[in-house]
């Protein structure tokens, strides 16, 4: 009798035990596979990992490079990162940059009694966490979307 496993591999849509793109170099899962803990943004091997995600947004001509901004900042939203400001994408190309905040910031009061209110980010990181990116019309029409975090 043929154990669960075997049933699998015979299965013709089968991939082995392949892992996702492997973004560190290191043969580690990749972001989208949920084994790291992304809302620890301010580590730099979640940064670079989420960065990666961030930057596929160019493999993708858009026919509105505000369709590519609203995915983004979607998938970015299902990790608790919201844009601060709205991004105005005027003209045929430009750049663009808002700030982020994580899990709607921090307000409140310190233990010292200090009051509190910031990105929910800056305090772990040292700086303020912006989305970069630019944008350019090529000869077809379509629209390529370039970003990062940093």
């Amino acid at each position: 009798m043929k154990t669960f496993k075997q049933h699998i591999k015979e299965y013709k849509g089968y991939a082995g035990d392949a892992k996702g793109v492997n973004t560190a170099g290191g043969g580690e899962e990749s972001i989208e596979d949920g084994s790291i803990g992304v809302h620890n943004i301010h580590e730099p091997a979640v940064l670079e990992r989420v960065n990666a995600f961030v930057k596929s947004i160019a493999d993708r001509e858009y026919i509105k490079p505000e369709a590519a901004l609203s995915q983004l900042s979607q998938r970015l939203g299902t990790i608790g990162l919201v844009f601060k400001d709205s991004v105005s994408i005027e003209g045929k190309s430009g750049k663009f940059e808002t700030g982020l905040t994580q899990h709607g910031g921090r307000f409140g009061k310190d233990t010292d009694g200090s009051d509190i209110n910031d990105d929910g980010i800056q305090h772990k990181l040292g700086k303020e966490l912006k989305l970069k990116g630019n944008y350019e019309t090529l000869e077809n029409g379509a629209v390529k979307v370039y970003a990062e975090l940093a």
